[in-house]
């Protein structure tokens, strides 16, 4: 993955997570992050990139996600 693709993930995920005072913030964030890679990409439009990038994140949570702990044993 490139440095790039994982800023941008960790923005939209930021951008989903953080608490509400930090909204704002993280939004300008993730929109700055999203124009330039646009900038990049002229052929493709705004929706089909966040298509894309939407399916990307399901990835990146996943793999951010812990294994769950095993109960002790009894």
């Amino acid at each position: 993955m490139s440095p790039e693709l994982q800023k941008l993930l960790e923005a939209f995920y930021e951008k989903l997570s953080c608490p509400p005072e930090e909204k704002p913030q993280r939004v300008a964030n993730f929109e700055r992050l999203m124009q330039d890679a646009l900038a990049l990409r002229p052929d493709v439009s705004r929706d089909e990139f966040l298509n894309a990038l939407n399916e990307r994140l399901r990835e990146f949570m996943r793999v951010r996600r812990k294994p769950p702990t095993m109960p002790p044993r009894a």
